[in-house]
């Protein structure tokens, strides 16, 4: 990621394990992490999901969601990410 410092693997995790909340509700739960940051982040794993440009993600974020995507809902549509058409 370009903009503001990285995530941490455990900030991304608590994103990932909660897609129903709000991004309001989630910078509450992420200290130092504003709504429109959560936003942008949600918006590059939907963007993954999706099929579409998701360079916003950094490294990390990629392999994480690459990963465990079998395990991951997307918090913009909230359907699995499983069968994503995701591409480099």
């Amino acid at each position: 990621m370009t903009l503001g410092t990285e995530w941490t693997r455990e900030e991304f995790q608590t994103l990932l394990g909660n897609p129903y909340l709000t991004d309001d509700e989630l910078a509450e739960k992420l200290s130092g992490r504003s709504p429109g940051a959560i936003g942008v982040v949600r918006a590059g794993i939907h963007a993954f999901h999706k099929g579409h440009d998701y360079s916003i993600l950094s490294k990390m974020m990629k392999s994480e969601l690459k990963e465990k995507e079998n395990s991951i809902t997307c918090p913009v549509c909230h359907k699995p990410l499983k069968g994503a058409t995701h591409q480099e």
